[in-house]
């Protein structure tokens, strides 16, 4: 979808942390005053909320009330993770109805070890995979990547030129959990969880949050000259749902892809924040997105930089990979790395000359199809 005058203005992060004992909402009044105080917006400036969370009883009204939020629009936005650019998506679309002019889009997690398996009860697997010994996510994402290797001749030596590029990334990031150097021979010798997936292939989970604000042009000429537009943003819920022996390789980012780049050039983008939760997701989307023909993501991998000084510029950050995963703030994460490198803010990974950033966001991993929400977004920094 095309879009006309919706700016990003600001972002707040928190640290990322695997013992933080700060409540959630402790989480969130962090990363809303680190994204207030950058823009020198007040509260009573914010007239509309989107909250994203795990936690069931935070919805964005509750969120609201406890932190003292008078609002004329709110959103509960749970699309696993493609959460991030559906929230920006969303927000603009009331931008540009007239429900509001300022936005603010939130997403954290507390992380508490004892919910970490609790997660696939809610998505009714039982009848279809947890009788095969269904062990998570990364039981899914091995098959998926097994017939990606088996099909096209992908190798762990090309899965790892993304996450070792994504680890180079972090290094100069002081969000990140993991800033430490990782060598091809580290990940090919990193221990396995499930064949193919090993564990550098997987990413943290940990406690943070993310913020973002939103604002129609006219407001955000007010409030920032660092004017970042949202330029076109797709999305695809259940493709192929209607397919009962769909390609499995291939994501909704094909669809999704299509309709992105029939607004704007792939030429054109500088930096490519990729959702990561595996590096064989980040292989697919590229691919599905046209940068390569279909089955040559490997050779594709091999013949480009990925890191921040490279030609193509991965997850610049280090991505959730390198980062962290603070539950569905995770789709967030690659949103926020996107405007700190079109603002030119991002201190010792910056990539030069950074104008224009795609960014992607996908969720939920489900039998037989692979992905439930995949979408899409191009930012761009404008003078």
């Amino acid at each position: 979808m095309k879009r006309r005058k919706t700016c990003l203005v600001g972002y707040g992060s928190t640290e990322y942390s695997r013992n933080s004992e700060e409540s959630l909402l402790g989480q969130y009044a962090k990363a809303i005053r680190s994204a207030l105080n950058q823009t020198g917006l007040k509260k009573k400036d914010i007239d509309g909320l989107s909250v994203t969370t795990q936690a069931s009883p935070d919805t964005a009204p509750h969120v609201a009330e406890q932190l003292g939020f008078e609002l004329g629009w709110v959103l509960n936005a749970d699309y696993g993770g493609a959460s991030g650019v559906g929230a920006v998506s969303r927000a603009a679309d009331a931008i540009e109805c007239g429900h509001l002019d300022i936005a603010l889009l939130l997403a954290g997690n507390s992380f508490d070890r004892s919910v970490a398996h609790q997660r696939p009860l809610e998505y009714q697997r039982g009848n279809f995979v947890d009788v095969y010994g269904y062990g998570g996510p990364n039981s899914l994402m091995a098959l998926i990547q097994r017939l990606h290797m088996e099909n096209f001749g992908t190798t762990l030596q090309q899965t790892g030129r993304v996450a070792t590029a994504q680890r180079f990334n972090a290094l100069n990031n002081p969000q990140a959990l993991f800033r430490v150097p990782m060598s091809m021979e580290d990940y090919l010798n990193s221990r396995m969880i499930s064949d193919p997936i090993r564990l550098f292939d997987c990413v943290m989970p940990c406690s943070g949050a993310e913020c973002l604000i939103i604002a129609s042009e006219e407001k955000a000429k007010q409030i920032t000259d660092k004017l970042v537009y949202l330029v076109t943003d797709a999305e695809r819920v259940h493709y192929q749902v209607a397919n009962m022996l769909p390609e499995k390789t291939t994501f909704g980012m094909k669809v999704v892809g299509e309709k992105i780049f029939s607004e704007v050039k792939r030429e054109d983008i500088d930096i490519f924040e990729i959702y990561d939760d595996y590096p064989i997701a980040v292989m697919i989307q590229i691919e599905d997105f046209g940068y390569c023909k279909k089955g040559e993501i490997g050779k594709f991998v091999d013949a480009h930089d990925l890191t921040y000084n490279g030609d193509f510029p991965v997850n610049t950050g280090g991505g959730e990979l390198s980062v962290g995963q603070a539950g569905l703030a995770g789709g967030f994460l690659h949103v926020v790395e996107a405007l700190r490198q079109l603002r030119g803010e991002a201190e010792g990974h910056q990539v030069k000359k950074a104008e224009r950033a795609l960014v992607t966001g996908i969720g939920w991993l489900n039998y037989g199809r692979n992905l439930g929400t995949t979408s899409a977004m191009v930012l761009e920094r404008r003078k």
